[in-house]
């Protein structure tokens, strides 16, 4: 089913920038009325999934969730998250806490957002166990529980492989009546049965419009499985960052060199701005959106590295957005 209103946010990149550029790029976004403003959860700079070369990237990195409440302060209306918590780095009753007191101080904005975790050579360096995908899973599915409970306001009790808890509770509870927790992820047998089972989000991978939509149903399928109806999940992805300029061949050019400025080879970054959908005129993101909108998207959350774009800044907040939704 198509969505009716195609949200627009961004997942920015806190590596190689400053953090007075981070502040005002956070309030930038809110104060163009974008609908959502999520940092990310890397504690080394991470590109195109930390494959080859660019897995081996070094440079400087902000912590996610300190991010969150430096924008905090600063912004009024965007809904705000870490896309997506690595299921290593926090406890989890750990995590419910730090968002609630993340929706406490933005009036009532907050997610929580957790996923597997995927970046090998950042759990190494910083000393958290990275098993094989199946147990991160199972690291994942504990946590979630856990989450869901404290988010529910029940006082939870839990003794697993990963995590322990003894009459945990949640207490201030978050100003929302009902936080909602995201779950990060495309697997089909696991992620997905985990967000039916659990989330209130679903923050897919960056798949095209065609396996969007053939996933988003394998979800509907988890939650009748498990007694949910479909629509109470809401669906987002991760998608690749936006470019526009008059021709695609002046947005790619462009995004590559802001991915240049990532520490990336000119080759790779090349090669990556080429492999975003959203690097060319406003009209042919307008219609790339549509698409996904069109399969049932319901927020995209624009991957945002530094330097950040003012001039596709602007365009998304305007003619893009009123072409898409018919408002700036």
């Amino acid at each position: 089913m198509s969505a009716e209103r195609l949200r627009i946010g961004f997942q920015v990149w806190s590596q190689f920038v400053t953090w007075p550029e981070l502040m005002e790029i956070g309030h930038e976004i809110d104060s163009l009325g974008f609908d959502e403003l999520w940092s990310n959860d890397h504690l080394l700079p991470q590109a195109a999934g930390g494959i080859g070369a660019l897995g081996e990237l070094d440079g400087p990195v902000f912590e996610g969730w300190s991010v969150l409440f430096g924008w905090a302060g600063i912004t009024t209306r965007a809904r705000m998250g870490c896309l997506v918590s690595g299921g290593a780095y926090r406890n989890p009753g750990l995590l419910v806490k730090m968002a609630t007191a993340l929706d406490h101080a933005s009036g009532g904005r907050a997610v929580l957002g957790i996923g597997a975790g995927w970046f090998e050579r950042e759990h190494r360096a910083f000393g958290f166990e990275f098993p094989p995908v199946g147990r991160r899973l199972d690291r994942l599915a504990e946590a979630a529980g856990i989450c869901r409970g404290l988010l529910d306001g029940q006082a939870v009790t839990f003794d697993g492989d990963w995590f322990s808890a003894a009459e945990a509770r949640n207490d201030p509870p978050p100003l929302q009546e009902r936080l909602p927790l995201a779950v990060g992820g495309s697997g089909e047998k696991r992620t997905l049965r985990i967000v039916a089972q659990y989330a209130d989000i679903w923050n897919a991978d960056g798949d095209d419009p065609d396996s969007f939509r053939r996933r988003s149903g394998i979800l509907d399928d988890h939650c009748r499985a498990v007694g949910r109806a479909p629509e109470s999940i809401e669906r987002t992805a991760g998608l690749p960052p936006p470019c526009i300029r008059a021709t695609r061949d002046e947005a790619v050019e462009a995004l590559a060199g802001i991915l240049k400025h990532q520490a990336m080879p000119r080759s790779d970054a090349l090669r990556m701005a080429a492999a975003s959908p959203f690097a060319g005129p406003a009209d042919a993101v307008v219609a790339e959106l549509r698409r996904y909108r069109d399969a049932g998207l319901g927020a995209v959350m624009f991957d945002w590295p530094a330097p950040f774009d003012r001039s596709t800044l602007e365009a998304l907040s305007g003619p893009v957005r009123f072409a898409l939704n018919g408002k700036a």
